[in-house]
């Protein structure tokens, strides 16, 4: 149980949280329709703080790690590709895909915390074995 909290916190919620400000363009877009259909329209005003929450969630997850592999680095890399989304997709991107190069990149920094810190726990797993 205490894994899946652990796989919760570090895996999950990063990469739910870019993914959740990577399609907000299409919130915007669709909000009127599918979203309205689906009975979903409501959390659009919320779906950005939500999509943070995520990611404040995973950079507390990602600092509890540090404790066990002692490397800042995974959390540093959270941390600047959640600010790079959050100026690519809501300072600079508008409501459509403008700033998605800036967002995208955020977007992979996080994917490479993810891996990054996934690694320094197996890496530590071998060695205690």
């Amino acid at each position: 149980m205490q894994n899946l909290k652990h796989k919760i916190r570090t895996i999950l919620s990063p990469l739910l949280g870019a993914g959740a400000i990577a399609i907000c363009p299409a919130c915007w877009a669709g909000s009127a329709s599918l979203l309205t259909y689906l009975g979903l329209a409501a959390i659009i005003p919320f779906w950005r703080w939500v999509a943070f929450a995520l990611i404040l969630v995973a950079l507390g997850g990602f600092l509890l790690d540090y404790r066990y592999h002692k490397n800042i680095r995974p959390a540093l890399l959270l941390s600047l590709g959640g600010i790079l989304l959050y100026l690519g997709r809501y300072v600079w991107g508008g409501e459509g895909f403008g700033g998605w190069p800036i967002w995208g990149t955020g977007i992979i920094i996080i994917m490479i915390a993810v891996w990054y810190n996934k690694k320094l726990f197996s890496a530590g797993a071998s060695k205690s074995a």
